[in-house]
């Protein structure tokens, strides 16, 4: 069952000067399904154990494996055919100025991919790093095939900015979400900002706007060794 629900917490206008709110702009969806609650762990040595017994790409598919690496949520929006969404692990920061500029890597063939390509925008969203972050992470991993991509989004909602679903990609609203970064594809770049490299493609976008979702401010969702991660402790002089 689809409601159409306000969140209160939001720091900024779900509309703009000009623009009109649509009853259906904000959306929490619910299903009925069980699943085994997310909870922490206490933390384990890695699993992996790189060794120059095996090929070159399990060396190093095994080494970064021993990196923490930032987790996402990409939103974008195909035109006449809806929104796509993907969680990925390869966001990172570009350069600061003259703009902010945000860079990730996107295997193909992706929809979601098509989406960024196709609409020119996409948006980020920084995830709690905790139970909260790694339910909406894992919600995105199942892929934009066999309905719409933002249904069973349980405890979450979405909104548009431009106030109607279609023209723009979604911004995830809730529990789990603590930023949202509104970005563009960087045009002026080389390749339109779609670098190819063999089978991925790298995305440079510029922000545009950051939106302020929910909760207080938290280390992010991190991933390493096939497992979301918490940020612990702190190495000090």
């Amino acid at each position: 069952m689809t409601l159409s629900l306000g969140f209160p917490q939001l720091q900024w206008p779900l509309t703009r000067p000009g623009q009109t709110q649509h009853h259906n702009s904000i959306r929490s969806n619910h299903t009925s399904a069980t699943s085994k609650p997310w909870h922490s762990s206490p933390s384990k040595p890695p699993t992996v154990h790189p060794t120059t017994a095996t090929p070159l790409p399990e060396q190093l598919r095994s080494i970064m494996r021993l990196l923490p690496h930032s987790v996402v949520v990409c939103t974008s929006n195909q035109p006449g055919d809806g929104p796509r969404a993907m969680t990925m692990s390869s966001f990172t920061s570009l350069t600061l100025s003259p703009t902010p500029l945000v860079t990730f890597n996107i295997a193909t063939p992706s929809r979601t991919l098509d989406a960024i390509r196709a609409s020119g925008g996409f948006n980020v969203h920084v995830l709690a790093g905790d139970e909260r972050g790694a339910r909406v992470a894992n919600h995105f991993t199942k892929g934009n095939v066999g309905g719409h991509v933002l249904e069973d989004l349980e405890g979450l909602g979405y909104s548009y900015t431009d106030g109607e679903p279609g023209k723009e990609a979604p911004v995830l609203k809730g529990e789990g979400v603590m930023f949202a970064l509104r970005c563009r594809v960087l045009r002026d770049a080389p390749e339109s900002g779609l670098v190819r490299v063999r089978d991925h493609v790298i995305v440079v976008g510029e922000v545009v706007e950051m939106v302020r979702v929910e909760g207080e401010e938290e280390f992010g969702l991190a991933y390493a060794d096939r497992k979301y991660r918490q940020v612990g402790g702190v190495l000090e002089k």
